[in-house]
Formats: C-alpha cells, sequence, structure tokens
C-alpha cells in the first residue's frame, strides 16, 4: 500500500521528457512555421489543432474507460509516444507537412494527463488530489518549459535547427524506455461486459451518462469548455502572432517560455500546496482563471514585446486552474468511474481543441494590420471571464456530491449535516461494486439506488 501510495510519483520524469519534446522546439518552430509557411502558417495550424481535438473528443472516453478495465500503464505509454512523435518525426527528416498531419493525428492518443490523473488518483486521497495534480503539472510540464525552450534555442544557435529536432528523438527514445521500466500498474480495478465497456467508450454515451446524473459534472464541464476555448486559441497561435507581431528571436522566445515553466512549477508545487491551507479548491481555481484573463488580456493591447513576459509569468500561475477543476472531478464521482470521468473532462477540452485554434487562426490575420492586431486576445480573456464566473457556483453545486463519495468509501451513513454544515443531501450506506462498477446508496427511504439516482435524488432535495 505505501509503495502504491507513492508510486504515481514516477509520473512525473515521465510526463517531464514528454513535454520536453515539445517544449525543445518551441522557440524556433514558430519561426520555422513563418518562414516556411508565412500568413499561412495560422490557418494551417489551426486545422492541425481542429483535428487533434475533434479526434482527441472521440478517443478520450474510450481510453479512459479502457484504463479503469485494463490499467493505467500501457495506455499512458501509448499516449506519451503518440504526444511526442509529431516532433520527433522532424528529427528523423520528416517535411513540416507531415508534423502538421502527425500532429493533427496525435488527437488519437492525447489522454495523457487525464490518464496520468487517474494514476495518481488510485493512490492518492481525495483531500491531497488537487495537491498532487498540480505538482504533477508543475514538475511535469511546467519544469519541460522552464528548461526546454532555453536548451533548444541554445541547441539551434550552436548546431543548427535539425539538431533541436533530433535531440527530441533522442529524448522520446529514453523515455520510452524508461516509462516501461518505472511506471507500476496500480491494483486490478476488475472486469466490465462488453455492452458497458462500449457504453462508456462512447463520448456521447459518457455525456449523456455522467453529464446528465451529476449537476457537478456539468458544472465542471462547463467551465472548462469557455476556459479551453480561450487557452486552445491563445496557445495555438500566440507563438506566430509574436513573431509577426514583435520579430520576436528563437532565444526570446524560449526566454519567455523559460518564465511562463520556472513560474508554473513554483506555483503548483510549492504555491498549490500553500494555497490549500488558506484557499479551497474553488477559491483557487478562480484565481487562476483571474490569472489566465491577465495574461490574455496583456497580449491584447501589447505594444512592446517586453510587456510578454508578465503575460507568461501570469500564464504560468493559471495552470493551477486545470489541476483543481481535474480534481474536483475525481472527486465527485464514484472511484471506479475517475477515469471516465476524467475522459469526460478531457473530451471537453479536447473538443475545444477542434474549435479554438481555427476560430483565432481565422481572427488574427482579419486583425493583423488594423489599430489593435492584438483584439482575439481580449475575446479570449471575455472567455475566461465567463469559467471565472462559473467558478463562483463550485461550492455550492460540489459540497453534497464530495461528500457523497467520501462517505461512500468510508462505509458509514450520511449525517444530517454534511462537513460544510449544510443539510446532508442523503443519509446513504455502501456495499461493494460489482464488475460492471455500479455502486450504490441508500435513499431517505432506505431503498438501494444507483450512483444516477442517489445523484439526481440529492439534486431534486436541494431544489436543483
Amino acid at each position: 500500500a505505501q509503495r502504491m501510495a507513492r508510486g504515481w510519483v514516477s509520473v512525473v520524469p515521465v510526463l517531464f521528457l514528454d513535454f520536453l519534446v515539445i517544449a525543445l522546439p518551441a522557440g524556433v518552430l514558430p519561426i520555422v512555421l513563418n518562414s516556411h509557411y508565412g500568413q499561412r502558417a495560422y490557418l494551417l495550424g489551426g486545422w492541425a489543432a481542429t483535428c487533434k481535438g475533434l479526434l482527441a473528443f472521440l478517443t478520450s472516453p474510450a481510453l479512459g474507460a479502457l484504463s479503469d478495465v485494463i490499467g493505467r500503464k500501457w495506455l499512458f505509454f501509448a499516449c506519451v509516444l503518440g504526444t511526442a512523435a509529431p516532433y520527433a518525426v522532424l528529427g528523423l527528416g520528416a517535411s513540416l507537412d507531415t508534423h502538421l498531419i502527425l500532429l493533427g493525428l496525435s488527437g488519437l492518443l492525447s489522454a495523457t494527463f487525464p490518464l496520468a490523473f487517474a494514476f495518481i488518483a488510485d493512490s492518492v486521497a481525495p483531500q491531497q488530489r488537487a495537491s498532487a495534480f498540480g505538482a504533477t503539472i508543475g514538475l511535469g510540464l511546467g519544469g519541460a518549459f522552464f528548461v526546454g525552450p532555453a536548451l533548444g534555442a541554445t541547441i539551434d544557435e550552436l548546431l543548427g535547427t535539425s539538431a533541436v529536432f533530433k535531440a527530441c528523438v533522442a529524448v522520446t527514445a529514453f523515455n520510452a524506455a524508461f516509462a516501461v521500466v518505472v511506471l507500476h500498474e496500480p491494483p486490478s480495478r476488475g472486469r466490465l461486459t462488453w455492452s458497458e465497456l462500449l457504453r462508456r467508450s462512447n463520448p456521447c454515451r459518457s455525456f449523456t451518462g455522467l453529464l446528465v446524473a451529476s449537476r457537478p459534472m456539468r458544472l465542471l464541464s462547463v467551465i472548462t469548455l469557455f476556459y479551453y476555448l480561450a487557452l486552445w486559441g491563445f496557445l495555438a497561435n500566440k507563438g506566430v502572432y509574436a513573431r509577426r507581431r514583435f520579430q520576436l528571436t528563437s532565444r526570446e522566445t524560449a526566454a519567455q517560455l523559460s518564465v511562463f515553466g520556472a513560474v508554473s512549477s513554483l506555483s503548483q508545487t510549492a504555491g498549490l500546496s500553500a494555497a490549500r491551507k488558506v484557499a479551497s479548491e474553488a477559491q483557487i481555481a478562480r484565481a487562476c482563471f483571474a490569472c489566465a484573463m491577465g495574461a490574455m488580456l496583456i497580449y491584447g493591447f501589447a505594444t512592446d514585446s517586453r510587456l510578454l513576459y508578465p503575460a507568461m509569468a501570469l500564464l504560468g500561475l493559471s495552470v493551477g486552474g486545470f489541476a483543481t477543476v481535474s480534481s474536483l472531478c475525481s472527486q465527485v464521482v464514484p472511484h471506479a468511474l475517475v477515469g471516465e470521468a476524467q475522459g469526460v473532462i478531457a473530451s471537453m477540452k479536447a473538443l475545444m481543441e477542434g474549435v479554438g485554434p481555427l476560430a483565432f487562426a481565422w481572427a488574427m490575420p482579419r486583425f493583423e494590420h488594423t489599430a489593435l492586431p492584438g483584439a482575439p486576445w481580449l475575446g479570449a480573456a471575455a472567455l475566461t471571464a465567463v469559467s471565472l464566473a462559473l467558478c463562483c457556483l463550485l461550492e455550492e453545486c460540489t459540497n453534497d456530491a464530495i461528500d457523497l463519495e467520501q462517505f461512500r468509501g468510508s462505509g458509514e451513513r450520511l449525517p444530517l449535516q454534511n462537513s460544510r454544515g449544510k443539510p446532508s443531501a442523503s443519509r446513504r450506506s455502501s456495499r461493494d461494486s460489482d464488475s460492471n462498477s455500479e455502486d450504490f446508496c441508500v435513499d431517505e427511504g432506505g431503498s438501494w439506488e444507483s450512483p444516477k439516482a442517489c445523484l439526481q435524488g440529492v439534486e431534486s432535495r436541494r431544489g436543483v
């Protein structure tokens, strides 16, 4: 048990190396794309991101559901390779067209973070998941972008651009071997019938299952929708925008990304742990989304490239919003459905990855020669503001569901007052889940209910 409690830590270096493959060429790739495609770089990058997002929308629930049954390790390993492939192939002599095609197809295996979070949820208590998720993002994603862009720019200056992509190949090969040796499979979760597995693998059925049954999951999904519509559009186009608007060099781009990486690493490790001592996860999410909105506003109004550094610092602070939303997601559903729930949130993110980059890629050239070329980023800030406003409903919406799942795990009856001092939604007892992951609870009349019926009963008694 102690080994499993610490086993999730092995996910962090795998994620670090995986995102290092993306971070190494992050300073040079916008220059290469702009040089090769010109203004078409916006649209071609947008189409690649759209294909990636739509494919991820279709496959993320399947990967999450399969991981609940056959295990996390090998699916996670496949997703790690899928994330790195579009960049590693450039080191094997592939063209930029091939890179964009593989970037679009990588959506088939883009559930890296959801599977990592499900891996963590298997061995970390619910109250500690936000810190674990934050540390994973901070050390994995943030650490990679702190080291990678500067290292890539140095390799570019000393050995040339092709050497940067060859380094991506070497890191991918090492990470593959490292993951096979270091990752350990969590305990078996049992077997599902084929009909149940197919149901949970269907993105539309997952939406009509978890989202219809659970108001907290609906709210978390809508928050994710607006936030990632803005964020994906921003991330996919900001590099080309900065190159065309401010003529940034690879060294300057790398420096800005390193600022993001350093702030992200610090804020999601020590910062998030400290914040959880004085603030709830909902409060932390609101602060993170406010930082993201600030970053987009700065990009929108910036007239000097030096203003982009504080914007990247705010963007680094905002990463905790993803960690807290994912943590809440893992707490409002039964443990046997954590992988599926993470897959639903990943699908919503992926759907926005299919819309945001292309929408902003369409808008950017239309404002490029106006008095305010960064105007689309103001639209991104407005979308983020919607997510920020919806986060004000998190406490009221998630408290009872979290209490229900905590008592489901403890085997006790739900008290008349929940842990926040509000009237409890229902009393419950628990029994072992069967092979198709159906837990049960006891309603006020003493009859057994499924999780869906129980959650609907909770909401109806609260007048939702």
